[in-house]
């Protein structure tokens, strides 16, 4: 072999390690990068708020009814606690399926993104069929 053909290979060498490293720190820049947003405070949604506003209403609702229910000795206030009771599960039923609704649709997106990632990738990685027969 022969000093340049030496050199050559040294210099491929060379190369193929530099491109490890490089896919390497980018794996690496990748992952910094999400355990960063994943970090950073995102407010609440309108409807978590609404949520909390709903149950900290019927809990008011529902502490004050059987308050005056118990000083009165009176259950009319009865269904004032029911109407709240009622309330606070319908909605609570309502802001789930919602959730639920949301949840399945974005994840969807998510498999649709990543099928066709992973499509291009795979066309990117076959060989060329025409050259291998031919």
């Amino acid at each position: 072999m022969s000093r340049y053909e030496k050199k050559r290979q040294m210099h491929a060498e060379q190369l193929e390690r530099v491109r490890q490293e490089k896919e390497l720190f980018d794996e690496r820049q990748k992952i910094h990068e999400v355990k960063i947003q994943m970090r950073r405070w995102k407010p609440p949604t309108t409807t978590k708020v609404l949520m909390a506003f709903i149950f900290g209403n019927c809990t008011a609702v529902e502490i004050y009814s059987m308050a005056v229910m118990y000083l009165l000795q009176d259950l009319s206030s009865l269904y004032a606690l029911i109407t709240a009771v009622v309330t606070e599960s319908i909605s609570f039923a309502v802001y789930a399926a919602k959730a639920y609704n949301e949840t399945k649709q974005e994840e969807f997106i998510k498999l649709e993104r990543d099928r066709m990632e992973m499509n291009i990738i795979e066309e990117d990685t076959e060989p060329d069929r025409e050259g291998a027969m031919g």
